[in-house]
């Protein structure tokens, strides 16, 4: 093992995963890749990167992984997804203003949205079937922020969004109460860390992913999860 690896994150702040406060970069799975790390003698340099152009530094091997990283059939040619890399399960859903929460019926059949106007964050997966639903009207907005003023300001009928990013990033502001989070869920799903397959040396995927299931077979892995999670 050389021991000297490049973990890229987005460039964006996604509380309680991956954020930065009172100037240094912490959140869970910060704090949950530098553990297993530190007990495994591996030096991980953490890079921030828009979300683009980390994804194509992972595809041509300028970075060995990228966190926060959905699994798509797609990116699967340049990536290699294995289960114990698994950092969280997302739950994703969609949202509503409050002031039409009773025009738009949704049972988790995506036909009865074609009609809308739905708002997507630029660069993430939402699951293949809705990835694949070209009859649905998508909008991509640049940012969380942006997806929530587009929706505010009457410019999308209702948005898809990853719900912990949306309560993590809405919490200490009013925003919640002006939305109505739709039942049932899109989907959950597990988020990565992707190795990148052009950068993999040492067998540094199949290896941390082994790290990393025993870690969290610890009871130093709860309290960590209990940290950020207590409430959950």
């Amino acid at each position: 093992m050389s021991g000297k690896y490049v973990f890229a994150i987005g460039a964006e702040d996604y509380p309680p995963y991956e954020f930065v406060e009172d100037g240094k970069l912490t959140g869970f799975h910060i704090e949950l890749i530098r553990a297993v790390a530190q007990k495994n003698n591996l030096e991980i340099t953490f890079e921030r990167y828009p979300f683009k152009r980390a994804q194509q530094m992972l595809k041509t091997g300028k970075i060995d992984a990228f966190t926060y990283y959905g699994r798509t059939a797609e990116r699967e040619k340049d990536t290699r997804y294995i289960d114990g890399n698994i950092l969280h399960i997302a739950k994703i859903v969609y949202v509503v203003p409050k002031s039409r929460e009773k025009e738009i019926l949704f049972n988790g059949n995506l036909e009865l949205l074609r009609d809308y106007r739905i708002v997507t964050q630029a660069g993430f997966s939402y699951g293949h079937e809705f990835d694949n639903a070209d009859y649905l009207k998508k909008y991509a907005a640049p940012t969380l922020n942006g997806l929530k003023d587009l929706l505010l300001n009457g410019r999308g009928d209702l948005g898809i969004v990853y719900l912990s990013d949306f309560y993590s990033a809405y919490k200490d502001t009013d925003i919640l109460d002006k939305f109505t989070i739709i039942d049932p869920p899109v989907l959950e799903r597990p988020m990565y860390i992707g190795f990148s397959r052009k950068a993999e040396k040492d067998n540094i995927s199949v290896y941390f992913a082994d790290k990393m299931e025993e870690y969290k077979a610890t009871e130093e892995y709860q309290v960590l999860y209990n940290k950020y999670f207590s409430t959950e």
